[in-house]
């Protein structure tokens, strides 16, 4: 029965020293077990789809010769109605005078100059080659001139925490600006101004080339084509250039102090 004891303490024993020199082997990464991979129950596929890099899509050669500046003040007046079931309960409004203005250039094949056997000189300058370019807001100076009313019933609303109170009155209103700049009938009233402006400018370069200013004509063929821009996307918001009009008028520093005015 002692034999029997002591078999039993001594495999006991080994045992717990195999266990012992297990754990130690586990622990520090001697032997590892993988454990049985279970099905998974959330398997998600992602699809990314990266977008386009930016890239230039076409170049255009472009040949302008920029004479004259004309400077523009726009009033410009608009609303924007909210309804609920067919009533208007808010109505927001908006008034400022835009500054802006636009450039008058010459494509550069527009322009013929004829050198004569009898020493004259004559420059002749297509007027449908005369376009307006680039109008624009001066967003600065015209920023002190904006006055947004919400009326009573529309400051109510926005001051709770939820409610959006951008009201996109602002940015239309520049677009819509910026628009009347560049538009035909501005620049129509403004064109007998930069017309003049042009002979000048072509007869002063001529001059500075050589050119006997006595024995020199400039003139300008024809009429121009007064395009208008794209129209902006205005949505529900209502605008449109106030009672005082348009008024045009070239830069004074390139010799056109006079102005024209257009009432749109």
């Amino acid at each position: 029965m002692l034999r029997n004891l002591l078999t039993a303490v001594h495999a006991a024993i080994a045992v717990g020293f195999i266990a012992l020199i297990g754990a130690l082997a586990l622990a520090f990464g001697v032997v590892s077990f993988s454990t049985p991979s279970l099905p998974d129950f959330t398997d998600v596929e992602v699809d990314l789809t990266l977008p386009d890099e930016a890239r230039i899509v076409r170049v255009e050669p472009i040949r302008l010769d920029c004479r004259a500046r004309v400077f523009a003040e726009v009033p410009v007046e608009g609303r924007r109605e909210h309804r609920a079931f067919g009533q208007v309960y808010r109505t927001d409004r908006i008034e400022l005078r835009a500054y802006g203005d636009v450039d008058t250039c010459v494509d550069g094949t527009g322009t013929r100059v004829d050198h004569h056997d009898d020493g004259t000189t004559d420059i002749v300058v297509d007027a449908e080659s005369i376009v307006f370019v680039r109008p624009r807001v001066d967003a600065v100076r015209t920023a002190a001139t904006v006055d947004v009313d919400k009326d009573a019933i529309g400051k109510l609303v926005d001051a709770f925490p939820w409610v959006d109170d951008n009201l996109g009155l602002t940015p239309a209103a520049y677009a819509y600006a910026q628009n009347v700049i560049g538009s035909s009938r501005c620049m129509e009233a403004a064109y007998a101004v930069t017309q003049d402006i042009l002979i000048d400018a072509y007869r002063d370069q001529a001059i500075e080339q050589g050119v006997d200013p006595d024995r020199l004509s400039v003139a300008i063929e024809g009429e121009p084509r007064f395009t208008d821009p794209d129209p902006v996307e205005l949505g529900d918001v209502e605008l449109w250039a106030g009672s005082d009009g348009v008024s045009c008028r070239a830069s004074d520093d390139l010799g056109g102090g006079g102005a024209s005015r257009s009432d749109l």
